[in-house]
């Protein structure tokens, strides 16, 4: 069996990652969550013991759903101000197209 050191994992220590990184959290809680749902499962956990286990188990599930919702909502902000960009672009695009006095001249019979 490996020996737990405590961290949570070995890029704590690197300045790239930040622990308000969402993939970063997301893995972390996932790690939690298997931790958890270990002792929830294992069938010499006590019973006290796998309450608590499984009381982690869903603030962790919660927190994820939570990153996750939040993660979406930017997302769909994203795509709408890119939208909103692309609509007004062809509004006055057609504006343009409108404004423009027709040179063409009518064929003759």
């Amino acid at each position: 069996m490996q020996q737990k050191t405590g961290h949570l994992d070995e890029t704590e220590n690197d300045p790239s990652v930040h622990p308000t990184d969402r993939e970063w959290l997301l893995k972390q809680l996932r790690r939690v969550l298997n931790i958890a749902l270990d002792r929830v499962t294992h069938p010499k956990t006590p019973p006290s013991d796998r309450i608590k286990s499984f009381r982690v188990v869903i603030s962790a599930g919660q927190a994820c759903n939570s990153l996750l919702r939040d993660a979406d909502i930017e997302e769909l902000k994203q795509q709408i101000a890119e939208l909103k960009q692309l609509a007004g672009k062809r509004s006055s695009d057609e504006q343009d197209s409108d404004q423009k006095p027709d040179t063409t001249t009518p064929e003759e019979d």
